[in-house]
């Protein structure tokens, strides 16, 4: 399901950043992998109830819950719609949206566990027993931070060094 999902997204950023013949052909094979990315989700969502029933325990404790594969759906439909409009910059965004919240949603259906064990759920990693102590959290959260703000920087940099369209020559437009 990642390859296809990872697929799906790259092919409608290739449709955001390229123009002419490539950009067509990225919207095409984004269009195609949809149907795949589509079925592949509900074979996913109904492997991962049967594999593991109390996956939906935190979904009926908390019926908001349901609201996440709902917003999966709506995202699902929206790279379809915006692509087929030629929207490719929403269309992606609704990518972003869909591979953010199918990880929210295994999160959800997760939690407590961090990491379920296949020999016996006393083996899980559970966010308690991987409670640190607190000087721990306090150096992790500083070195988080400090990460984070390096991230950011990065991507700033990244995508303003490679903002625009790319031209098939070999260099972006209007440069």
């Amino acid at each position: 399901m990642a390859l296809v999902a990872l697929a799906e997204h790259g092919a409608l950023y290739l449709a955001v950043k390229t123009e002419a013949e490539l950009q067509g052909r990225s919207r095409m094979l984004a269009r195609r992998l949809w149907v795949l990315l589509f079925v592949v989700t509900l074979v996913s969502l109904s492997a991962s109830i049967i594999a593991r029933a109390d996956t939906l325990t935190n979904y009926k404790a908390y019926p908001i819950a349901f609201l996440v594969p709902v917003a999966v759906l709506l995202a699902l439909l929206g790279m379809i719609q915006f692509s087929r409009k030629g929207a490719d910059r929403n269309a992606f965004a609704c990518s972003c949206l869909y591979l953010t919240l199918m990880l929210v949603g295994a999160a959800l259906g997760l939690y407590p566990r961090l990491l379920p064990s296949t020999t016996g759920s006393q083996y899980d990693i559970t966010v308690e027993r991987a409670l640190s102590g607190p000087h721990t959290l306090h150096v992790g959260l500083i070195w988080w931070a400090f990460g984070m703000c390096l991230a950011l920087v990065y991507f700033i940099i990244v995508y303003r060094m490679f903002r625009g369209k790319v031209s098939l020559e070999g260099g972006r437009y209007g440069h």
